[in-house]
């Protein structure tokens, strides 16, 4: 029997927001320019920057994707645990990349490219950057507004405007129990706008449907929206070692009840043999397919590539920015990789363990059309009980800000710094530091906007982790390519710079543009050509971006052997792997 949200669990997360979120506030007065906005003066010290970077990848999102991974392929999906603490591990202890980016002071990675190649391939870089960084970050809300709809239960609102009598008279009133959430649409949970009533002789009444997950999400953009233009990254860094602390004691405390407490799941042994029963083919092997189920050997090569790379996402090369040193950011990379490792491992056991939870509970009908985003929601609404669920729903919430908060910053830094400041230098015009902090807020703002429509359509093909896979190596396939060739071979050219970018970008735009055109043929919006339904059914995830990180290297090198160019700032570009000393 499902518990419900009780008092004290609105009062555990409202109390929670208000000291998590209020002293990101007071941070404008340490803003002294575009450095300290985006990358907090290159001052973070190892548990700081650590602590940082873990809350900021640890999102709501991770948590639901991660979740949903487990709960569709068994335990075989924590080989991606594995792959991540490997890879990251690999990146700390030799600091592979992040040294020399740190050395380099550059602040984007797209800087680094003018540095290394021209401010032509810092423009290119910084369009493909911005394009796959917002791409990714537009499907967040919808995520999470799936898990706060079903933990919280809370429900939509009917909406009166009256303004007969000479007046205006606003009445609220609880919807009625509409439809269930779709796929398409998990934040609906009505038909939509209801018939306005028939108006009264002396005015108009008309009634309204609200979506009550939709105005708290919102909501919850906006409070981001507003620490992270007022403080840039010393709101986000202060606000993130606070929801480090909630989110890492709320994610122990639940796996503890989950796994002792629970017998519905039946303890680590219950989950095991869930796996068994209804995953038995691919449950437990990562190696396996069986259709379009299971991990397979292509998907284990994409995630070995992908995360090697992953350090030069934006968000995670702002951290590494803004240590004080590049000893600080190896070390930091080394810490990560333990972290990176429990950020798959422990929701992928959630995901886990609500097969064995929904089986044991749910009949074979009601699991039948379930979307699997669900399953992790619904194991932690029906064990989770009083307080638990609230502590453990603010954590999640934590979560949540802390990734918007620095997605918002990086993607709007990159669009400022790699864009806008670039192509007004080409035309003579020094953007000063001042202003640029207004660009950068400005696209905050158009970021928040674009969150709350865009994040609310979109529909993936399988798992969500695919299509935010899919759109980050559009990117760091190119990035990897340019900074560790930039980096560790001295004929990296900027030829070579431009086809790298290009040709890693090109299975990516391909997906997309394929998906979105299906999509809009499936709304009736278009009616598009059979090749291209064909494209889009071939391109699977794993495919796209196996394909990826081979083409951005051969680009690379293609470029940089036919048209080679002389080094532009040989002072930092081939060091040794290790690098060098701090």
């Amino acid at each position: 029997m499902p518990l419900a949200f009780s008092n004290i669990d609105w009062w555990i997360v409202g109390v929670y927001l208000l000291i998590a979120t209020v002293p990101g506030f007071f941070c404008r007065k340490y803003i002294k320019g575009q450095e300290d906005f985006l990358i907090a003066g290159r001052s973070l010290s190892i548990w700081l920057a650590t602590a940082t970077l873990t809350a900021t990848e640890m999102g709501l999102v991770t948590v639901m994707y991660m979740a949903q991974m487990g709960f569709e392929n068994g335990l075989s999906a924590m080989v991606l645990g594995v792959i991540a603490f490997c890879a990251t591990l690999f990146v700390g202890l030799t600091g592979f990349m992040v040294s020399g980016l740190r050395r380099s002071g550059a602040t984007t990675v797209a800087e680094y490219y003018q540095q290394r190649y021209s401010p032509g391939v810092r423009v290119l870089g910084g369009l493909i950057i911005a394009t796959a960084g917002i791409l990714n970050y537009g499907v967040f809300l919808k995520v999470e507004a799936n898990f706060i709809r079903i933990i919280t239960e809370v429900p939509d609102l009917n909406v009166t405007i009256d303004d007969s009598g000479g007046g205006w008279k606003l009445t609220l009133a609880k919807a009625a129990a509409g439809p269930a959430a779709t796929a398409s649409d998990p934040t609906s949970t009505a038909p939509g706008p209801l018939p306005p009533s028939p108006p009264s002789a002396a005015g108009g009444a008309r009634s309204y449907h609200l979506s009550s997950i939709k105005l708290v999400m919102s909501i919850l953009v906006v409070i981001v929206l507003l620490y992270t233009l007022l403080g840039g990254m010393v709101s986000v860094v202060l606000t993130d070692y606070i929801q480090f602390i909630v989110l890492t004691l709320g994610i122990g405390l639940t796996t503890w009840w989950i796994l002792a407490r629970e017998p519905a799941v039946g303890g680590m042994e219950g989950v095991v043999e869930a796996v068994r029963v209804h995953r038995p083919y691919y449950g437990l092997d990562p190696t396996i397919t069986v259709g379009a189920a299971g991990m397979g050997w292509l998907w284990i090569i994409w995630q070995t590539m992908h995360w090697l790379g992953t350090n030069t996402w934006q968000t995670q090369a702002f951290r590494t920015a803004a240590t004080d040193s590049p000893r600080t950011a190896r070390v930091m990379w080394s810490l990560t990789a333990v972290n990176y490792f429990g950020r798959a491992i422990i929701p992928m056991l959630w995901g886990a363990a609500a097969i064995a939870y929904l089986y044991n509970t749910r009949s074979p009908a009601d699991l039948a059309g379930m979307d699997t985003l669900e399953a992790m929601p619904r194991l932690l609404h029906g064990t989770l009980p009083p307080v638990l669920i609230g502590f453990m729903c603010a954590g999640m919430l934590a979560a949540l800000m802390s990734t918007h908060s620095s997605y918002m910053l990086a993607w709007s830094g990159v669009l400022t710094e790699d864009l806008i400041a670039p192509i007004a230098r080409a035309f003579g015009l020094h953007l000063p530091g001042g202003l640029r902090i207004w660009i950068t807020r400005f696209f905050i703002l158009c970021l928040g906007a674009f969150l709350i429509r865009f994040g609310l359509w979109y529909e993936f093909k399988k798992e969500v982790w695919g299509y935010l896979a899919v759109t980050g190596t559009m990117y760091v396939s190119g990035s990897t390519a340019l900074l560790a060739l930039g980096l560790y071979w001295r004929r990296a050219s900027t030829a070579g710079a431009y086809l790298g970018l290009l040709f890693g970008a090109a299975p990516g735009l391909v997906y997309l543009t394929t998906r979105f055109l299906v999509l809009a043929g499936a709304n009736g919006r278009l009616n598009p050509p059979e090749f291209v339904r064909t494209v889009d059914a071939f391109l699977t995830d794993p495919k796209t971006g196996v394909m990826s990180f081979p083409l951005a290297i051969l680009g690379m090198i293609l470029g940089s052997v036919m048209f080679p160019r002389r080094l532009r700032v040989p002072a930092f570009e081939t060091i040794p792997l290790t690098g060098g000393a701090a």
